[in-house]
C-alpha cells in the first residue's frame, strides 16, 4: 500500500457529505497469472480470520453481488468443498496529511524607480515607489497538518490446497465519511475493478452521485 500516493490524490480534491462527494484511494493487487478463475468455479467468500468478525461479515453480501456482475456464477457465503476461498477483511486507521500551503500578503513590493528631467534647469529627480498589486501575492509557504482517514478492503483468493491465488489491498481516504459508508463503498467498487489475470498498482479516483451522502 502507498499510503503517501493515495492521500496526494486526496488532498487534490475537493470533498463533501452530502452531494459532489469525491472519493480518492489506491488500487493494489497481485495474482498468480498460470491460474485462470473459472467464472463457473464455486467460490465461498468468507470473514478473515485476521479482522473483526461482524465488521467482515456485513459486508460479504456486497462482495458477492459485486463478483455475480462480473459473471462469476457459483458465489456464496457457504460452499460444500468450494474451488476457492475469497477471505475479506476491512480496517480503518486515522493519518495525517501534511502539505504545503501558500501565504499571502498585501503589503508593497518590488521597488521600481522612476525619474524626470527638469527642461529649464536640466536638473534630474528621483523617486522611488513600491508597486501595490491589487490581487494577494504569495509570499512563502507553511505546512499544514490535517488529519484524516483511511479505510483498507484486502481480500485473498485461495485454491483448495490454500495456495494464493491473488491478494488485493484497497483503500480510500476521507476525513469525515462514515467508516461504514466508506467500507460499503469499497466492498462494491473493489470488485468492480478487480483485476484477476494482471498485477495492479495504480490510484483512482471516483465522482459520487449527487444526491449520495457518506453519512
Amino acid at each position: 500500500m502507498r499510503l503517501f500516493t493515495f492521500v496526494m490524490l486526496f488532498s487534490a480534491l475537493l470533498s463533501g457529505c452530502s452531494s459532489n462527494v469525491k472519493l480518492a484511494g489506491q488500487n493494489v493487487s497481485n495474482v498468480d497469472s498460470n491460474v485462470d478463475i473459472d467464472k463457473s468455479a464455486t467460490i465461498a467468500v468468507v470473514p478473515s480470520k485476521e479482522g473483526d468478525d461482524l465488521t467482515n461479515k456485513r459486508y460479504i453480501p456486497d462482495i458477492i453481488n459485486a463478483l455475480k456482475e462480473r459473471g462469476f456464477t457459483n458465489v456464496s457465503d457457504s460452499q460444500n468443498n468450494p474451488d476457492y476461498h475469497l477471505s475479506v477483511n476491512f480496517t480503518s486507521e486515522e493519518t495525517t496529511e501534511t502539505k504545503k500551503v501558500p501565504v499571502f500578503n498585501n503589503e508593497r513590493n518590488i521597488p521600481y524607480t522612476v525619474c524626470h528631467r527638469n527642461p529649464s534647469t536640466d536638473a534630474r529627480t528621483c523617486v522611488t515607489r513600491y508597486r501595490q498589486f491589487m490581487e494577494p501575492i504569495v509570499s512563502g509557504y507553511d505546512k499544514v497538518e490535517t488529519p484524516t482517514k483511511v479505510y483498507t478492503f484486502q481480500y485473498k483468493l485461495t485454491d483448495k490446497k490454500n495456495k494464493l491465488i491473488l491478494d488485493s489491498s484497497n483503500t480510500v481516504v476521507h476525513p469525515t465519511c462514515s467508516k461504514w459508508k466508506m467500507f460499503e463503498f469499497l466492498a462494491k467498487e473493489t470488485i468492480a475493478r478487480a483485476n484477476f489475470n494482471d498485477p495492479v498498482d495504480k490510484p483512482y479516483s471516483v465522482e459520487m452521485k449527487q444526491d449520495y451522502n457518506c453519512q
